[in-house]
């Protein structure tokens, strides 16, 4: 356990005092006063049911009193993941290096499941963007396919380790698995990394899609990306979807069309100041948001 956890009843007690909360307000019907009051002394810990009721009283979610509890940073499990969800759809092998020692860390002190799994996506993606090795990084990729395809029933975490290891599985695999993920999602309708974690499927689908020269079915995906981007307000997101289409457009031999969806890719670009996409745009399409871009082959297995 992480020491911080051995203040918890100390940072509640200040957390407390500065929103104005008297104990009786905080502990209401969760627990006596006097027992409280041992708590925010740390003399006792509350059980997980108390826990969670406390902060709901004191207006706080379990992520923001732990993050506080850590002195305003995260641990090193919730690095690990954070480093993970936020890794761009086209990260540089700095950041994944990065991703990889933070994971490398945490697993030489304590073994974590998760932890493991994001440790062979990373290195997955380092034989993609640096190796340029596919059969490399698809064996990382099967060692988190193999945990995971036990599982009865998959959660956020596992929709996003998913999303890691797509290129893994055959065309049709991956179509139907991004459709029932998608659906799934459905149900986090109040989640914002549910909503960015759609975008993300979206356009690895679309990416590998455009890969197998599937432009009428990629165009299906692209077309969902361009509205829920639009909606969420991803601007990156946004405007690669509008790549996406230029390059569909061009392989169904509609130029003009395309011309005109690249033209507008590098207009939301140009207005959030990213000159690298712009230029990704003009040179390489294929590595706009793209971290299987540099394949010229169809991503599937040998």
């Amino acid at each position: 356990m992480n020491d911080a956890y051995y203040h918890l009843g100390k940072v509640l007690k200040k957390i407390r005092e500065n929103k104005g909360y008297s104990q009786q307000e905080v502990s209401d019907s969760t627990m006596s006063r006097s027992n409280y009051t041992k708590l925010e002394r740390d003399e006792i810990n509350p059980n997980v049911v108390k826990y969670l009721a406390i902060l709901d009283h004191m207006d706080m979610s379990h992520e923001e009193y732990s993050f506080i509890l850590n002195n305003y940073s995260l641990n090193e499990k919730n690095t690990v993941l954070y480093l993970y969800k936020e890794m761009n759809q086209l990260p540089d092998i700095s950041y994944v290096n990065k991703l990889i020692k933070a994971s490398t860390d945490l697993l030489n002190k304590r073994y974590d499941h998760i932890t493991k799994d994001i440790l062979e996506i990373a290195y997955g993606y380092y034989s993609l963007l640096e190796d340029h090795n596919l059969d490399e990084a698809r064996k990382h990729a099967a060692n988190t396919w193999d945990r995971l395809k036990k599982l009865d029933k998959f959660y956020l975490a596992e929709f996003h380790l998913l999303n890691g290891i797509l290129y893994l599985f055959e065309l049709e695999t991956v179509v139907s698995l991004t459709d029932k993920v998608l659906k799934d999602l459905e149900k986090y309708y109040c989640f914002k990394e549910a909503d960015e974690l759609r975008l993300s499927y979206l356009s690895h689908i679309s990416c590998i899609l455009i890969a197998h020269e599937q432009y009428d079915l990629a165009l299906k995906y692209v077309d969902q990306l361009l509205t829920e981007s639009k909606i969420g307000g991803n601007a990156i997101s946004f405007g690669a979807a509008f790549v996406r289409q230029a390059m569909c457009l061009n392989g169904l031999n509609r130029e003009k069309e395309s011309q005109k969806s690249y033209d507008l890719a590098i207009e939301i670009f140009r207005a959030i100041d990213r000159e690298d996409l712009i230029e990704l745009t003009h040179k390489n399409p294929k590595l706009v948001y793209n971290p299987y871009g540099y394949f010229n082959v169809e991503i599937k297995p040998a």
